[in-house]
């Protein structure tokens, strides 16, 4: 006969619990390790201050002693990668450090594509760290330095900033997704070229233009530095400002 202790039913093995960090270990710099590393991972809708105290194995609450919610964190996440940028080197002409300057920070927003959006959508509102401030400052400096006006330069740092975001948000949401770049292919291709002919002719550049972000970006900012520059070189009195 089987003994009883064959025929008793096993008992369900206990769920592995993580290890919760040592009392003390936690601090804002660990917990905005953990959490931009989620950022990058999960992407910002799927990020929760749940799923990061599970990350660092502590429970939610203990996270609100350094921050009061998801949005203090969120902002001192961009700080922490705003703080990350390194000025290019002083070297070259006015419009050569502007040129590296810009595509410096478009490889920073690329490269963090969660706190990217968060810098997106930010209202204007909230206020910045001195590594970004000054980065905008030495920018309106090279502009005018190399001769704009007062409102020239005030426009035409606009102009850049609101082409880098753009280009960087764009890039990281199709250029980096195989996916959305599949579905631009097949939306190309069933074009019929009777009605778009222009568009069909130039399927092939497109489809390059838009795989190769970081290429096409520094495209256009040549394209709007050859404006700048042309601006520049107006005599004052047809610039805007002076």
């Amino acid at each position: 006969m089987p003994s009883e202790q064959s025929t008793a039913t096993a008992a369900p093995p206990r769920p592995v619990r993580r290890s919760r960090a040592p009392r003390g270990s936690l601090s804002s710099d660990l917990i905005l390790d953990h959490a931009l590393r989620l950022l990058d991972e999960k992407g910002l809708d799927a990020f929760s201050m749940r799923a990061l105290a599970e990350d660092l194995g502590v429970g939610t609450m203990a996270l609100y002693t350094y921050f009061r919610g998801k949005d203090e964190l969120f902002r001192a996440a961009r700080d922490r990668v705003l703080a990350a940028y390194t000025p290019p080197s002083a070297e070259g002409s006015w419009d050569q450090r502007l040129r590296a300057a810009c595509i410096a920070v478009h490889e920073l927003f690329t490269g963090r594509p969660a706190v990217l959006r968060l810098l997106a959508e930010s209202t204007g509102n909230d206020d910045f760290i001195d590594t970004a401030t000054a980065a905008m400052d030495r920018m309106l400096a090279l502009l005018r330095e190399g001769g704009l006006g007062r409102e020239d330069a005030a426009r035409a740092y606009g102009t850049l900033s609101r082409f880098t975001i753009g280009s960087a948000l764009r890039e990281v949401r199709v250029c980096a997704r195989p996916e959305a770049l599949e579905a631009f292919r097949a939306r190309i291709a069933a074009l019929p070229p009777e009605r778009f002919p222009h568009l069909s002719d130039l399927a092939p550049e497109l489809l390059l233009a838009t795989e190769n972000g970081g290429d096409q970006y520094e495209y256009g900012l040549d394209l709007i530095l050859c404006g700048i520059r042309a601006l520049a070189q107006q005599p004052a009195s047809a610039a805007t400002g002076s």
